[in-house]
């Protein structure tokens, strides 16, 4: 990004430098709204001209105005330069932005955020489907989800001659990238920001001094400016260990070589065994497909843990439920999932599935998609009518 941080030009067409003075900034504002001013200046762009030195004069001349925008101008370009009345942080997963101290870092957890810029290939024997995916993130959050990637990466990205490329330069990328500087900059200089106008002056600068270890020396002046202006006393929270996100991806090679160097006896291992082992540990991940018989398939894509199936009939009523309440179906059986779709209350699913805790159920809507949402959300019975291009129910 350009060292000259002034991305809607309002230092420029003021004709001022980065540390102008306010004194300067009246009298530029001045000689140049004179000089502009559409009543005396018949040239075709002075009221655009004029209309951008009020602009920038009006932010400018207000010390925390400028402020805001110089911390802004320092991650943002003009093309995607956010509306600062309505900015609004970003958070983790199951964050709610609540101030207290999270005992896992030592520190705020609402502002102790990063991204991850996560590679997901997954082969389909003659293709493969490729996706970056940008998370944010606590420090338990990246670990599970760098785990949980990465293994599902190394089980399920070759299976395609053209996967095969993809998925050796997915695994180099999220390995040698686990930290990425620029996004992470924009995120903590983005939400000090966004706390500063909610006036959560405390996580403001707890965001500001993470974005410091990100900053080049000119990056860092407004960030200081702001802790100074705040004048808020906050500990710099404990530095994440970007070293063990690293290593955690070759836990599954790791795992195989320990595997190979097992003697024979040791390696075998019992329907009984995996069955215990599933029923223990919650299950292991893996794609399931749903078979519908004479009337054709389709391939459950969200990647879950065992569930307990149960046989789709599209004819039968017995399996169909409606929601208590507006839900999000999640991909997996978990608030740490994503969300597969929002769907409100009384729409009518039907049952593909029942986690071993019988907690979580896996469902079918009108798309032929699936997802999860917790079974005591859902009523047995038909709620709203079900459409008639649904997958969810076809009678014979």
């Amino acid at each position: 990004m350009s060292e000259i941080f002034d991305p809607k030009g309002y230092y420029a067409v003021l004709n001022l430098p980065l540390d102008a003075g306010s004194g300067l900034i009246k009298q530029n504002y001045r000689d140049l709204a004179k000089l502009w001013h559409p009543d005396h200046n018949t040239a075709p762009d002075a009221m655009e001209k004029f209309q951008l030195l009020s602009a920038a004069y009006e932010t400018l001349s207000d010390d925390r105005r400028r402020l805001v925008y110089d911390l802004l101008a320092l991650v943002y370009t003009s093309a995607d330069f956010p509306d600062v009345e309505t900015i609004e942080p970003f958070r983790a997963a199951g964050n709610n932005g609540n101030v207290g101290l999270n005992r896992e870092t030592g520190s705020n957890s609402a502002a102790n955020i990063r991204v991850l810029n996560l590679k997901q290939v997954r082969g389909m024997l003659w293709t493969y489907r490729a996706d970056t995916v940008k998370y944010y993130v606590t420090a338990a959050q990246a670990l599970r989800r760098e785990l949980k990637t990465s293994w599902l990466n190394w089980l399920l990205g070759w299976w395609s001659p053209q996967a095969f490329l993809k998925n050796i330069a997915a695994l180099a990328e999220n390995f040698w990238q686990v930290n990425p500087g620029a996004d992470n900059l924009r995120l903590l200089v983005h939400n000090a920001v966004a706390y500063l106008q909610a006036g959560q002056n405390e996580l403001a600068a707890q965001s500001a001094v993470m974005a410091l270890d990100y900053a080049s020396n000119s990056q860092r002046l407004p960030l200081q400016k702001l802790l100074s202006d705040l004048g808020i006393r906050v500990s710099r929270p404990r530095h994440w260990n970007f070293a063990a996100l690293k290593l955690v991806q070759l836990s599954f090679p790791l795992a195989l070589a320990v595997l190979a160097l097992l003697p024979p006896s040791a390696q075998y291992l019992s329907e009984a065994d995996l069955l215990k082992f599933w029923n223990k540990s919650g299950g292991i991940a893996y794609y399931q497909e749903v078979n519908f018989g004479a009337r054709g398939r389709t391939v459950d894509d969200v990647v879950v843990g065992k569930v307990l199936n149960i046989p789709v009939d599209r004819s039968d009523l017995s399996k169909l439920y409606h929601l208590k309440s507006a839900q999000q179906v999640m991909y997996g059986p978990s608030e740490e999932f994503d969300i597969l779709k929002k769907l409100p209350a009384g729409t009518t699913v039907r049952l593909t599935g029942i986690s071993p805790d019988k907690i979580w159920a896996r469902i079918m809507i009108d798309n032929g998609e699936m997802g999860f949402v917790r079974m005591e959300d859902l009523i047995k019975g038909i709620g709203n009518p079900v459409p008639d291009f649904s997958k969810v129910y076809q009678a014979n």
